[in-house]
């Protein structure tokens, strides 16, 4: 019988038992280093917030595919780190990215204009995005969206 069988009373050395679970634990303990990593973190820091509060075209606008649209949205927002940046992100319904701006923000509450002019593919809708970050940050989950339906296209 060999000392790495697992028979039904096999015994396995010290040695063969902690190569074993060294094996499997430094993965596991590797992967949870980066916790605490704030270019790890999903949400913008507590007590900030982005909001749309204007958009052009008006939601509910239908777009036609092959046109140029020229997007501008007023965005308010409060951070409550030092510094960062709220992001303009068009993107049609498969995640392309069609257009973006951005604008560093400070401390505080206020307000934003941001611009961005594309050409509607063939897709069945536009995505607008409004997320915010704090400096540093990889992703965020602080978000404002707003969608727009597609015709002649898909």
């Amino acid at each position: 019988m060999s000392r790495y069988s697992l028979e039904p009373g096999a015994r396995w050395s010290a040695t063969s038992l902690a190569m074993s679970l060294a094996i499997l634990l430094v993965p596991a303990l590797l992967a949870g280093c980066g916790r605490g990593d704030p270019a790890r973190e999903t949400a913008a820091p507590s007590g900030s917030s982005v909001k749309i509060i204007a958009i052009s075209p008006a939601p509910g606008e239908l777009l036609r595919t092959g046109s140029t649209v020229r997007l501008k949205v007023d965005v308010s927002y409060t951070l409550s780190v030092e510094s960062g940046q709220v992001d303009l992100v068009v993107q049609d319904a498969g995640g392309a990215r069609l257009a973006g701006n951005l604008k560093v923000i400070r401390k505080g509450s206020g307000q934003v204009s941001l611009d961005a002019e594309f050409v509607v593919p063939k897709t069945g809708a536009i995505q607008v995005f409004t997320p915010l970050t704090a400096q540093g940050q990889g992703t965020t989950s602080t978000v404002d969206s707003r969608v727009f339906e597609v015709i002649g296209g898909q």
